[in-house]
């Protein structure tokens, strides 16, 4: 006579076999919702520029186990995206020049390259500084702005040697660790500010000489032509005043051309400690009389 199993063991057979059936159908809904949520944040991080954070999602979306919409709509996306995505080609060279390649470099603070092999890399649109660095060399930081669709672009840095501890010392204001471009910078003090101004003061005196002795001229011929010899006084001191300042005009802008060359002789490094100038304006009756000393 066979024995009937227990009505418990039945059942647990009966529960495994239909857990069985529900398990493929459960992991198949799950594989469906990561499909859709990669393909909503591959959507999301392409609108705010994240490309390569995008590719990665729409790579996911497009997988086998995806539904063949999700797949077909991930896909395109994924071939618009590649086109947008901008590469550089990153190149460094040594202080002498020579390409080298034991040379890292980060993305924002961000791993980018371990070494440079002159293959490009994807980047995201936008600004960003790259840094490079080898053993060595000072590092080199560069600020650039990626455009959407770049392709290719060419970027390199020169490295040099640190700079010696102390360099910067001397300067107040300015650490060692201050950057070529600041050391390189040109100061206030190169600009020949005294220079320009006495050279403006030259032009101004031949100015106002040319006009009052123009003027100086033309009222003598008038005086000439009408009352001569018994013109007023008044008219014969109108056009003496106008000659005086003709000529206090000439000399000024003499004096002042006089002293542009010398302040710029003695912007030579060395020239103050070398060279004196003077410059001497004197007025005389009916004029006056401009001097330059110069002493080497």
């Amino acid at each position: 006579m066979t024995q009937r199993p227990p009505r418990h063991a039945l059942a647990v057979a009966i529960a495994l076999s239909a857990l069985a059936c529900l398990t493929p159908a459960r992991a198949h809904a799950g594989d469906v919702e990561a499909c859709l949520t990669a393909s909503e944040e591959g959507q999301r991080l392409r609108d705010e520029g994240r490309l390569r954070e995008a590719r990665a999602r729409f790579i996911a979306c497009g997988d086998a186990a995806c539904p063949a919409l999700v797949r077909s709509d991930c896909a395109g996306w994924l071939s618009e995206l590649e086109a947008r995505m901008p590469t550089l080609i990153l190149s460094a060279q040594d202080a002498r020049g020579h390409d080298v390649a034991d040379v890292q470099v980060t993305l924002d603070g961000a791993p980018l390259a371990a070494r440079l092999d002159g293959r490009a890399v994807e980047v995201d649109p936008g600004e960003h500084v790259l840094r490079f660095e080898r053993a060595g060399s000072a590092p080199v930081a560069l600020r650039l702005v990626v455009r959407e669709g770049e392709k290719l672009r060419r970027v390199s840095a020169r490295l040099t040697s640190p700079a010696a501890p102390g360099a910067g010392a001397g300067a107040p204001g300015r650490g060692a660790g201050a950057s070529r471009e600041d050391a390189g910078a040109p100061s206030s003090a190169g600009v020949p500010i005294l220079p320009i101004a006495l050279g403006g003061v030259a032009v101004a005196g031949g100015v106002a000489y040319a006009a009052f002795g123009l003027s100086a001229r033309a009222d003598a011929d008038h005086l000439r032509a009408t009352c001569a010899p018994r013109c007023t006084e008044a008219d014969v001191d109108a056009v003496r005043t106008k000659v005086v300042a003709a000529n206090i005009a000439f000399g000024v802008g003499v004096a002042a051309l006089g002293g542009a060359v010398a302040a710029l002789l003695l912007r030579r490094p060395g020239a103050a400690a070398r060279a004196a100038a003077a410059v001497h304006v004197v007025p005389l009756p009916g004029g006056a009389a401009a001097t330059l000393g110069a002493r080497f």
